[in-house]
């Protein structure tokens, strides 16, 4: 009986082989996956979920579309070489050139009323109007109106005496009328250049990177603070993001109309090669004095406006 004891002890492979448990054959998965598969490929939802990513597609599109449509064009068309000729008793042409295809619209205006209006509805490049019933030798005042295919509008207005061939120049240089434009503020106020017309306008174009901007920014602050606003506007233009100028507004403590540049189309029209540079516009909204480079003070900015 002993014996027996120590034999089974002394036999532990054969305990342990007697404990293992036996082996459970497992089903293949692979073959059943396999065929879920197939049952779900084979029914609808396929067809959906490929219907559910064609349709979020489309959307996407669409509303990718609209928003390109909506920011498609913010400029302001720009009118350029004004001519009024051939006058001939009570008719004359006016002509000029837009920056971009846009309408075509012109309204005479004598001391007594607006004796004349003609629109045109086209876009072109290039406008030609013919205009009737007008005196000679009378002051009359003539606007020429185009709008571009998302309806931005601009405007001149010129004050003339129609009795001979007259060539206005609407351009960035010294004498002549300043081109006009329509921007936002960083307060998100549209601002065109023609409403100040009556008043002399510093137009001052600067980028947040330049340090000679930076060095002559209090002079500009200063005369905007010390001039009556019925005298003077002081607009600055910058092309960056509205987050830099912004942060340079604020720690400047700038408070005059700063407008947004994005494309820098204004910048292009005005020829801007370098900044900071500066536009001295009289109240009849011509250019007479073109500052590049930075102020060296406010005296030299007073001096300048005292002289227009």
């Amino acid at each position: 009986m002993l014996e027996n004891v120590n034999n089974e002890q002394a036999d532990p492979e054969k305990v342990k082989e007697e404990e293992k448990p036996k082996e459970v054959v497992k089903k293949p998965r692979r073959r059943r996956r396999a065929q879920v598969k197939k049952q779900v490929m084979a029914g609808p939802w396929p067809k959906i979920a490929i219907a559910a990513i064609v349709l979020c597609l489309v959307l996407g599109g669409i509303i990718i579309s609209t928003l390109n449509k909506g920011t498609a064009d913010t400029t302001v068309p720009v009118i350029e070489n004004i001519t009024i000729s051939d006058v001939i008793d009570s008719s004359t042409v006016i002509s000029w050139k837009t920056s971009e295809p846009a309408t075509s619209q012109v309204t005479i205006c004598s001391a007594d009323n607006c004796t004349y209006t003609k629109t045109d509805e086209a876009l072109f490049l290039s406008h030609t109007v013919a205009v009737n019933d007008i005196r000679p030798n009378t002051r009359y005042q003539v606007t020429v109106i185009s709008r571009n295919g998302q309806g931005k509008e601009a405007k001149i207005t010129l004050e003339l005496n129609l009795n001979a061939k007259t060539t206005v120049v609407v351009g960035p240089e010294i004498g002549d009328l300043a081109p006009d434009f329509t921007l936002l503020t960083v307060d998100g106020k549209e601002v065109t250049l023609s409403q100040f017309r009556g008043k002399t306008v510093i137009l001052n174009f600067w980028d947040t990177t330049c340090p000679a901007c930076s060095e002559e920014m209090p002079f500009i602050q200063a005369v905007f603070d010390e001039w009556p606003r019925d005298k003077l506007e002081v607009l600055g233009i910058s092309g960056e993001r509205i987050q830099f100028v912004s942060g340079f507004i604020d720690s400047r403590g700038l408070t005059f109309p700063v407008l947004l540049d994005a494309n820098e189309t204004i910048k292009t029209t005005y020829r801007v090669s370098a900044y900071p540079t500066t536009f001295f516009i009289d109240s009849d909204g011509v250019i007479k004095v073109i500052k590049s480079g930075r102020f060296a003070s406010k005296a030299e900015i007073v001096t300048i406006l005292n002289s227009l």
